[in-house]
């Protein structure tokens, strides 16, 4: 499979686009909301916690400690409860979901103009061979 040049003219407005998108309202806020739940001391502590609940899960669970599994468990869905209903954590998810719209949007739309240029074979006979009709004899 060949390699597409770097410049290529489809790349070079591909690359256009990302940087008009990078900046999009969608992804300003989001990386604001990313770089919010980054910095906040709350929201890691409660991420390293999850962490070394789960770590203590697993260990629990090759060593067979099914009991201690099970608090561990709870403590997890707690722990993971806690940390959903932080606000600035809502606020990062709700802001996830915006630009993966805005992406899911794009990309359904470079898919339907494509599909609309191209012309595409529904039903038939499949073809096979080299399309020239030549020494193979095929169509």
């Amino acid at each position: 499979m060949n390699a597409i040049p770097e410049n290529h003219p489809i790349l070079v407005e591909a690359r256009k686009f990302a940087e008009l998108l990078s900046r999009s309202e969608e992804v300003i806020r989001f990386r604001l909301a990313e770089e919010q739940v980054e910095k906040s001391e709350s929201v890691q502590n409660s991420i390293a916690a999850i962490k070394r609940k789960q770590k203590e899960w697993v260990h629990a669970k090759h060593y067979k400690k099914m009991e201690y599994a099970k608090l561990l468990e709870k403590e997890l869905d707690q722990l993971n409860q806690y940390l959903d209903e932080m606000p600035i954590v809502c606020e990062f998810r709700q802001r996830q979901v915006e630009v993966n719209d805005l992406l899911q949007t794009i990309q359904q739309v470079l898919a339907d103009t494509i599909s609309k240029k191209i012309e595409v074979e529904t039903g038939g006979p499949v073809r096979s061979g080299c399309g020239s009709g030549g020494p193979c004899n095929c169509s």
